[in-house]
């Protein structure tokens, strides 16, 4: 009997050992043939067919180095604006120069009546668009309305079409440069505006403390800008096939053109060769259906599925009457872009390429603690990538990409200090400069061993200012007066109820003096020059890339694309990978920024104030939070 059950023991481990390892078995392939397919994902792009197709590229939104994502419920209600759209500059260039050299595509339409960018990322899609035009490609644009940066990347088309109808205008006149100047309002309004600024040419608190512009912020934008307009100029000229020349003298005798064609805009932009027709979005489709249309079989009528009854509604009938076309079949930007392999993937060995990465960290918008956001440079967000980039061995170095006007000191150095400490394991950082890199967007450029900046990137502004509102004049004015006991002197130091103190007065302007040193310090020893050498062009002057160049401020131009080449090189790698992190904003952090939304005038105020009162929190805090690189810049336009 015990043999029996020995026997039967045995039989039933067996048979369990059986089953465990038939079922391992399963699904170890179970796992491989969801793994494998994955895999094909991830590396097998979906093809869309492009073969007589028009590429419709209407770009709407904002250029970015990199696009930040949200979970947004309330995107779909107007009160709150909606969403910006957000189109990174790569995508953008990524799609022209393949469609450019793609047989299959009949012709691009383009379409930038939404589209915001900075002068160096309009000057790479206007050269993208120009290229693809001179390798045979048509590009027709469409606008209801351009200004100068619009038009620039227009230009590049074979033909600009203008909307009839429209109420707006063409209007490629070059920069401008107004700000609000507030001095006589807040003197009206008894409210004192204590200014503490270190640096000649730091203009940013001058719309408190002046009624007009100063003759260095002038000096200091018109050498900015000027050599800018000129290569703006150039390529539209070029673009459109003008003698040079003309761009400058439609806009200093505009008002004269239009009054010569009956005062309207859209014929004197048709007149003087700004566009080559004007139509409506009606003629525009029938006028595309003509040109890159196919002809329409009429025994093709009745096959057609009810879903494109509507179109037949967009056909069009030649001068006598007897062809037809269908629409042309067309495929987005965004639909294109996915057709697009990446070559530097398949190029490169994969398992090379885990143990070789380069990362690339960015830091977008205005420098401020707390999270990454849209047009927000999050200090928490961005040390958060660094130090991941420094537990990750395999990140052989980090390539910063600075698109940033700057911001608050305390943040910038959060990201210099993680930035350093990354570096204290022996791997490099190099900087690459966007179109903006000034006052913070330096600071945070001081640990690098190399510095890039495009040929247009605005950089520079080396200074510290402050702005401390003072409503004692105000509530005195309306009957309020504040008044009480403290234990010691400093007991109410802080407490600008009964006006600004000496003492106090005294340490904002210390305070900033000493941050402003510090400065310097931080650029002189990252450029290896002495204080003396870098106070020269510091003083909140700003400077073009190839300016910058010239005084030492950076050390090479060229793209961001070129700082990874330098960062290869310096490397030795053959085989590599560049990445950057995801950017995602929780619904939390995203709705305590809707203030972003708020005017910027009263943003400034409103950080100014708040800023005020966190200053002397705790010591770690102290005398750094209040005090604003330039925050608020806007541009040109």
């Amino acid at each position: 009997m015990k043999k029996v059950k020995r026997i039967l023991s045995f039989v039933d481990n067996l048979l369990g050992k059986f089953r465990k390892f038939f079922v391992n078995t399963i699904t170890a392939l179970f796992l491989i043939l969801i793994m494998v397919g994955f895999l094909g994902s991830l590396f097998e792009s979906d093809e869309v067919e492009t073969e007589d197709m028009v590429l419709y590229l209407e770009l709407n939104g904002v250029i970015v180095d990199k696009a930040v994502t949200r979970d947004d419920p309330f995107e779909e209600f107007e009160i709150f604006g909606g969403s910006t759209n957000q189109i990174e500059l790569e995508d953008i260039l990524k799609v022209i120069n393949s469609a450019g050299t793609d047989d299959n595509l009949k012709a691009i339409y383009l379409d930038v009546d939404g589209l915001g960018a900075y002068y160096t990322s309009a000057l790479k899609i206007a050269d993208a668009l120009y290229e693809a035009k001179e390798n045979g490609k048509e590009i027709i644009a469409y606008t209801s309305g351009l200004g100068t940066t619009g038009y620039l990347m227009a230009s590049q088309a074979t033909e600009i079409i203008l909307e009839r109808d429209s109420y707006e205008s063409v209007l490629p006149f070059g920069f401008s440069r107004v700000r609000q100047y507030q001095k006589d309002f807040f003197k009206n309004i008894k409210v004192n505006m204590n200014v503490y600024a270190a640096g000649d040419f730091k203009s940013g608190p001058e719309g408190y403390t002046r009624n007009d512009m100063s003759e260095t912020d002038k000096l200091a934008w018109l050498e900015f800008v000027t050599p800018v307009w000129e290569k703006y100029k150039s390529k539209m000229e070029a673009g459109r096939g003008f003698e040079s020349g003309k761009i400058q003298y439609i806009g200093d005798n505009y008002h004269l053109l239009v009054s010569e064609n009956g005062g309207n805009d859209n014929e004197t932009a048709l007149a003087i060769g700004l566009v080559d027709k004007l139509m409506s979005k009606q003629e525009i489709r029938n006028y595309l259906n003509e040109k890159y249309g196919s002809e329409k079989e009429e025994d093709d009528d009745d096959e057609q599925e009810e879903g494109e009854e509507e179109e037949e509604e967009e056909e069009k009938e030649d001068e006598e009457g007897e062809k037809k076309y269908k629409r042309p079949e067309g495929i987005s930007g965004k639909e294109y872009l996915s057709t697009l392999n990446d070559e530097d993937v398949n190029n490169k060995q994969k398992k090379s390429q885990e143990k070789n990465k380069i990362a690339i960290i960015h830091v977008e918008g205005a420098i401020v603690p707390g999270n990454i956001g849209f047009n927000t440079a999050g200090s928490g967000g961005i040390v958060k990538n660094i130090n991941k980039a420094r537990d990750d061995k395999n990140v052989k170095g980090i390539v910063l990409r600075v698109n940033s006007p700057g911001g608050d000191v305390y943040a910038s150095s959060m990201i210099t200090n993680a930035l350093e400490e990354f570096q204290s394991t022996g791997r490099p950082v190099i900087t690459s400069m966007g179109d903006i890199a000034a006052s913070g967007g330096v600071w945070v450029t001081t640990t690098s061993e190399e510095i890039w900046a495009e040929e247009t990137t605005l950089t520079g502004s080396i200074g510290v200012y402050s702005i401390v509102p003072d409503f004692s004049p105000l509530e005195k004015w309306v009957g309020m007066n504040n008044d009480g006991v403290s234990m010691t002197k400093a007991g109410d130091l802080y407490d600008l109820s009964r006006g600004m103190n000496k003492e106090l007065n005294k340490q904002f302007r210390e305070n900033t003096e000493n941050i402003y040193k510090n400065f310097v310090t931080k650029v002189a020893n990252n450029r290896d020059m002495e204080f003396s050498e870098v106070i020269k062009f510091a003083g909140g002057r700003i400077w073009r890339g190839d300016t910058a160049l010239e005084l030492g401020l950076v050390d090479k131009v060229g793209s961001l694309d070129d700082a990874v080449d330098s960062m290869v090189s310096k490397l030795e790698l053959e085989d590599y990978k560049t990445f950057s992190y995801n950017s995602e904003v929780e619904f939390e952090d995203y709705l305590s920024s809707l203030e972003d939304m708020l005017p910027i005038q009263v943003q400034s105020l409103l950080n100014e104030i708040s800023g005020l009162n966190r200053m002397f929190l705790s010591k770690k805090d102290r005398y750094v939070v209040a005090y604003c690189f330039d925050c608020g810049f806007q541009g040109f336009e």
